[in-house]
């Protein structure tokens, strides 16, 4: 919970931005790759319900250009495109959540294609017969160590589906992966299988370096031999302490340059022909979230 002094000096930070933005568009820094920095908006979500504007103006002040949506603040896509656009923020990416993109997937799709992203992301697995959701408190039974292969095809044909659809408008299709993809099953690697299953033509990966570490496999490896399956990246860094787990979703991430990931040899690994976007993302932090924000900002452009 933020103490009084820490939420009076983030907004602060933020009504400063304010007044800074629209002097910004014309020296906007790019990091590695040559890419634009991008924030994942997970990360500010408590800051975005007290202040959205503040926040993104917040975030445009630091540098931020692309922004992957995690939420839509019950605006319309003209309303908040034109917001963005105000800010100097561009919505590349956004994520949604697997059920509600197969119940309203073309009504989905049409917002995204108005909001002017391009990627429409699943950041998490879901089951055909939501069994998971279904057990009692304090089961040992979970999603994260309880998925069988039958469910990551069933993933993969829904992934394929969605992504056929929305071709037709124009957004690409694609996965987010947690630590979750990396549990074995039956002698493979469910995150190996998801990338057989799915078709390149219509589902990209994002791959999240952090959890992928997290998971104790090795993110390198992905980008090289991968490359033409991953679009987009989740740029987040974890504690040097963490233990590595697949069965549960659990891990401590930290600035970028604080904790454990090589990030130069990261970027040294990606093709940026294939890497069109990535995001800065942050889940822990053990100060003010825009201060982190910033730290993680500025080592990306000494990157």
């Amino acid at each position: 919970m933020l103490s009084r002094r820490s939420f009076i000096r983030q907004s602060s930070l933020a009504l400063a931005a304010m007044s800074c933005v629209p002097a910004l568009a014309s020296s906007a820094k790019r990091g590695p790759l040559g890419k634009p920095i991008g924030i994942q908006l997970y990360t500010v979500r408590h800051e975005t319900q007290r202040d959205l504007r503040g926040t993104l103006a917040a975030l445009s002040e630091i540098g931020y250009r692309e922004v992957e949506m995690a939420g839509y603040y019950d605006m319309s896509a003209k309303e908040l495109r034109k917001l963005l656009t105000d800010l100097n923020l561009t919505p590349t990416s956004t994520h949604q959540g697997l059920p509600d993109l197969l119940n309203n997937t073309q009504r989905t799709i049409d917002y995204i294609a108005e909001l002017g992203a391009k990627y429409v992301i699943v950041p998490f697995p879901a089951v055909p017969d939501n069994r998971f959701d279904k057990l009692p408190p304090g089961s040992t039974q979970t999603i994260a160590n309880s998925m069988t292969l039958d469910d990551w095809k069933w993933i993969a044909d829904q992934l394929n589906r969605i992504g056929e659809i929305s071709k037709k408008s124009g957004i690409v299709t694609g996965y987010h992966n947690h630590n979750m993809e990396f549990r074995t099953i039956d002698g493979v690697v469910a995150y190996d299988q998801l990338l057989a299953w799915t078709d390149p033509s219509l589902v990209t990966m994002e791959l999240d370096i952090a959890w992928v570490v997290a998971a104790g496999f090795d993110p390198i490896h992905y980008l090289t031999k991968h490359a033409d399956r991953i679009s987009l990246l989740h740029i987040k860094d974890v504690k040097k302490d963490i233990e590595t787990v697949v069965d549960v979703v659990a891990t401590t991430t930290t600035e970028l340059g604080n904790g454990k990931i090589d990030w130069k040899n990261v970027f040294a690994a990606c093709n940026p022909d294939y890497i069109k976007h990535y995001y800065y993302e942050q889940e822990h932090w053990d100060g003010p979230v825009l201060e982190a924000a910033k730290k993680s900002f500025e080592y990306l452009i000494r990157l």
